[in-house]
């Protein structure tokens, strides 16, 4: 039987096209129809055959495309068929592509986005809470000075591990290896957090070898007086120096606590608990973030009871700086007041009277019987092993008294000597 011939439609007809109860088509020949829907859509279909299969591909919505479009539509995917090309696949592998250039241009964006000055800021961000803010800004400012500025604004995947060494070298030749060596370790830090974030594949940093890049460092001590002649003679001076009772007492709080600076610059008045015979320095102000309790002696209690008077209603500072009370003595006041005392900074700086209870603690353990643990816990220092640091934590509360006790007692007794 021939096959019955079809009239191409017209825009007309396709117009007055009523929805009806079920779909229905309407053929302009060739393959092309139009696909009339219940809710009135009507939608464009190309049916065409490839390898005996029947297919059946939809072109848009009428009057989106119109009439002629469709039809040229169809001719396109005749033509394709006619070569072999199954238009439907073809569409499939296209929209593939697409997906795959928009990650691939997505993935580019992020790689550009992320410099390694933004990683840097991130991490550093990230352990904002782990640091004292000192510290923390520590951390960001040799960033900022001495590797920002060369490699700051590349995507961190492409910075080399020949940048990173020629930053170091930079530093080596400015004779500051040891700031080069604490900059290295923040660069793998950072490292270390972009590779758990995925942002990098892989830590760059741990392929250089510190002995080949930045040698071996001498490490400078603080400067400090161990003699216990001279130790005498610093301790007699301190005490009778006169200038401020604010700066004075500062020393003596340094000399009888072995604190950091900081820690006794920022010292307040609410901290001390004298019944508990306890200065806690709250996390906030400590080092590595964690709470530490200073024993206070009879020796500490006199400074303080000397002190009172003169800074205890007036600001929460023990020691507020001598132009405002709502601010701490600067960083360099007891430094100042050590040279003023006749003492240089290569002799001894506000730092070093941990170095010298450290030392003085040491060399006397068969005099005060205290183990070198309970020497390390009153400098607040960390244990190295996580499980026996958490276990000491909370020990030697009676152990560290007792040792400070005997230091100041010990202190007093180098000041009689130095008189006598």
């Amino acid at each position: 039987m021939a096959n019955k011939k079809v009239s191409p439609l017209t825009d007309t007809e396709i117009k007055n096209a009523k929805p009806k109860e079920k779909k229905y088509t309407l053929s302009d020949g060739n393959g092309l129809q139009l696909l009339i829907k219940p809710d009135t859509k009507k939608i464009w279909e190309i049916r065409y055959t490839l390898d005996g299969k029947p297919k059946t591909t939809t072109l848009g919505s009428y009057p989106t495309v119109s009439l002629a479009k469709a039809r040229a539509k169809r001719d396109e995917f005749k033509a394709k068929v006619s070569s072999g090309i199954d238009p439907i696949q073809e569409k499939k592998e296209t929209k593939k592509q697409k997906i795959i250039e928009e990650e691939t241009l997505k993935a580019e964006s992020v790689v550009l986005l992320n410099t390694f000055e933004k990683v840097s800021r991130d991490f550093i961000e990230s352990i904002t809470g782990e640091l004292v803010p000192r510290y923390h800004s520590l951390k960001l400012a040799r960033l900022e000075n001495h590797i920002f500025p060369y490699v700051g604004d590349k995507p961190i995947n492409e910075v080399t591990r020949i940048m990173i060494i020629e930053c170091l070298d930079r530093l080596k030749l400015a004779n500051k290896a040891d700031t080069a060596l604490r900059t290295l370790n923040i660069i793998s830090q950072v490292y270390r957090y972009a590779v758990t974030r995925e942002i990098t594949p892989h830590n760059i940093v741990a392929d250089i070898d510190k002995r080949f890049v930045i040698g071996k460092i001498e490490r400078k001590n603080m400067p400090t007086i161990t003699d216990p002649k001279l130790v005498g003679k610093l301790l007699a001076a301190i005490d009778n120096y006169h200038g401020e009772i604010i700066v004075k007492s500062a020393l003596q709080l340094a000399t009888l606590t072995a604190q950091r600076p900081h820690n006794i610059r920022f010292a307040q008045w609410e901290e001390f608990d004298l019944i508990k015979n306890e200065w806690m320095i709250p996390a906030d102000q400590m080092k590595m973030k964690r709470p530490h309790i200073v024993p206070i002696t009879k020796q500490i209690k006199e400074v303080l009871d000397n002190l009172r008077p003169h800074t205890q209603h007036k600001s929460k500072y023990l020691f507020h700086s001598l132009h405002t009370t709502i601010k701490p003595i600067s960083e360099n006041t007891m430094n100042q007041a050590l040279r003023r005392l006749g003492y240089s900074k290569e002799e001894i700086v506000s730092h070093g009277f941990r170095a010298m209870f450290s030392t003085l603690a040491n060399e006397n353990i068969t005099v005060h019987g205290y183990h070198t643990d309970v020497i390390e816990r009153c400098l607040a220092h960390v244990e190295g092993n996580k499980v026996k640091g958490a276990y000491n934590h909370a020990q030697y509360s009676q152990e560290r008294f007792g040792l400070m006790q005997w230091y100041a007692d010990y202190l007093d007794t180098l000041k009689t000597r130095q008189s006598q």
